[in-house]
C-alpha cells in the first residue's frame, strides 16, 4: 500500500505541475534568428533552428509519454504483480526517444552557435517585463527565474544549452531505470520520483520559453 501511495503521489505531482496540453516546447524561440523558423519553401525543415526545436520537442514529449506508461505499469503491479516485459518495452522506448531528443538538441546548439541573432528580437527580450508576466500568468517562480536569467540578457543559445543538459540528465536517469528493469529488479522509488520531477521541470522550462516568445508577437 505504501508503494502505491508513493507512486500515485508521483503521478499527481507530474500532472499538476504541467498542463496536459503543453505541446509547445521551446517553440517560437527560432524567431531570435533571421529565417530561423522557416526553410527555403517557407515551411519548417529539419535543418533549420525551428525544425530542430520541433523535432527535438517531439521526441522529448514522446519519451515523457513512455515514462507515463511505465509509471502506470508500476502502479498496476500493485494489483497483479510486475509485468517486466511490458515495463521493459516502455522504458526502452523512453530511452530511445530521449536519445533522439538529446542528439537533435546537440545539433540545434551547434547550428545556433554559428547563426547570428535578430537584434530586434533580442532587444525585445531584454526590455520584456518578466516580473509582470510571471505574476499575470501565475507561473512557477523558481523555474521562470531560470528562463528570465537567460532571456533577460538575450541569451537564447543558453536556453538551448540548458535544455540539452536537462535531456542528458534525464537520459542517464532513464538508463538507470532500464538497467534495473532488464534485470527484473523493481526500480527504486526515489529514482522514479527523480525522473518524474525532472520531466516536469523540463516541460515547464520549455513551455515558459514558448510563452515569452509568443507574447512578443
Amino acid at each position: 500500500m505504501r508503494k502505491s501511495i508513493v507512486i500515485v503521489s508521483v503521478i499527481l505531482l507530474f500532472a499538476a505541475a504541467v498542463p496536459l496540453h503543453a505541446l509547445m516546447w521551446a517553440n517560437e524561440s527560432c524567431v531570435a534568428f533571421p529565417n530561423g523558423c522557416s526553410g527555403g519553401g517557407g515551411g519548417k525543415s529539419s535543418v533549420t533552428i525551428g525544425g530542430f526545436i520541433a523535432e527535438g520537442g517531439y521526441y522529448f514529449l514522446r519519451s515523457g509519454s513512455d515514462m507515463d506508461l511505465f509509471l502506470s505499469l508500476i502502479e498496476s503491479s500493485e494489483l497483479s504483480g510486475p509485468d517486466y516485459k511490458a515495463m521493459e518495452t516502455a522504458i526502452n522506448s523512453a530511452v530511445l526517444n530521449m536519445e533522439q531528443a538529446k542528439n537533435i538538441y546537440s545539433q540545434l546548439k551547434d547550428l545556433a552557435a554559428f547563426t547570428a541573432y535578430d537584434q530586434n528580437v533580442i532587444s525585445k527580450l531584454i526590455e520584456f517585463d518578466y516580473a509582470d508576466f510571471q505574476k499575470q500568468g501565475s507561473l512557477n517562480p523558481t523555474i521562470f527565474d531560470r528562463v528570465e536569467k537567460r532571456l533577460g540578457r538575450g541569451d537564447v543559445r543558453g536556453i538551448y544549452g540548458e535544455l540539452y543538459l536537462c535531456l542528458a540528465e534525464l537520459l542517464e536517469i532513464l538508463k538507470s531505470i532500464k538497467k534495473d528493469t532488464e534485470s527484473n529488479v523493481f526500480p527504486d522509488l526515489s529514482t522514479l520520483w527523480r525522473a518524474s520531477q525532472k520531466f516536469s521541470e523540463t516541460k515547464m522550462f520549455g513551455q515558459y520559453v514558448t510563452e515569452v516568445f509568443y507574447s512578443l508577437k
